[in-house]
């Protein structure tokens, strides 16, 4: 598969992900926060080195929060977006008055057929 196709399946895919990302400010917390994590700890392993900062607590405690936030901010992102239970029931509600509009409607165009026949015994 080229290259150019390849790269147009990817945006496609990321574009509506990245736009809630930017919309939501909840998703953008979790997300600043694993980004701030992540430079604290790759701060310290560039400071002290990769060994002795695996072994420091903080450091871990920082790819600990990371990780969560990381995690967090991921399920609220694939997460669908609630509806309200209002919605929900006033959708039930017009396809219920939808649905008995139709019925009226076949009723009485079922009644007029019956009455233009003329019946003799």
């Amino acid at each position: 598969m080229p290259a150019k196709l390849q790269t147009d399946k990817v945006a496609d895919a990321i574009t509506p992900l990245a736009t809630r990302m930017a919309r939501d400010p909840e998703i953008r917390e979790h997300v600043m926060a694993a980004l701030d994590s992540a430079k604290k700890v790759l701060d310290k392993v560039q400071a002290e080195g990769a060994r002795s900062a695996a072994s420091n607590k903080r450091v871990q405690n920082e790819v600990v929060k990371a990780a969560h936030e990381l995690r967090e901010g991921a399920a609220k992102l694939t997460a669908r977006p609630h509806t309200s239970k209002k919605k929900r029931v006033a959708k039930a509600a017009a396809a219920g008055a939808v649905a008995v509009g139709a019925v009226m409607v076949a009723k009485r165009s079922m009644s007029k057929d019956e009455d233009e026949f003329e019946y003799t015994p």
